[in-house]
């Protein structure tokens, strides 16, 4: 049985992710990011966060062992930063499941992946440049409810719409009505220019 480890911060994702790579057949370990997975151990692939791609252990692994990044849409470090070589496939948090499988199945059988959701960005030339306005300024006067702000400022930090819906305790068809809004309400193409617009709010509002 091929072994694949789930090395992702996020408690939900990481669970969802790895019921649905069992489900069709791996041998799923999940890696919390500091219990070592031991040098004897055989992994033929692993689903790890962009942001523990630095440490390029994840987790330890041996040298040949290909990685499969999870981003959060455009807007992540992922892309500005140098990334391993045997990192050969990228997916997004939003996925759905079969996307996760697909993204294995096809690094286990030797070649590599990327969500069919950030192809047309990558082949266009990578992420859309931010406006530079304060995040605060942005939801302030977009017009957003309260419940609006709240997911705004959820996607902003990377977490997917079941991951909101949780946490915010209500239905996941509410969380998108509410992503629909905002993206909306803020002349947003989609929730990578979202992340984009008001993580660059947060950082002229440091330089101000």
């Amino acid at each position: 049985m091929r072994r694949v480890v789930v090395a992702i911060s996020s408690p939900s994702l990481r669970r969802r992710v790895s019921q649905a790579l069992a489900a069709s057949g791996w041998e799923v370990f999940l890696w919390d990011g500091t219990s070592p997975l031991g040098e004897s151990a055989r992994v033929d692939a692993a689903v790890v966060d962009s942001a523990v791609l630095p440490t390029a252990a994840a987790p330890d692994t041996k040298a040949g062992v290909p990685l499969i990044a999870l981003v959060s849409g455009l807007d992540d470090p992922f892309w500005q930063a140098r990334r391993p070589a045997r990192v050969v496939g990228v997916v997004d948090r939003d996925d759905p499941d079969h996307g996760f499988v697909s993204a294995v199945r096809e690094v286990l059988h030797g070649r590599g992946w990327l969500s069919p959701e950030l192809v047309p960005y990558v082949l266009g030339g990578g992420a859309p440049r931010a406006p530079r306005q304060r995040s605060a300024q942005v939801l302030g006067e977009g017009g957003l409810t309260g419940r609006e702000r709240d997911v705004a400022l959820l996607v902003a930090e990377g977490l997917s719409n079941l991951e909101i819906a949780e946490e915010l305790t209500v239905e996941l068809s509410t969380v998108k009505f509410h992503v629909s809004n905002v993206l909306r309400k803020l002349g947003c193409r989609d929730r990578s220019q979202l992340v984009a617009v008001i993580h660059a709010g947060r950082h002229m509002a440091g330089r101000a």
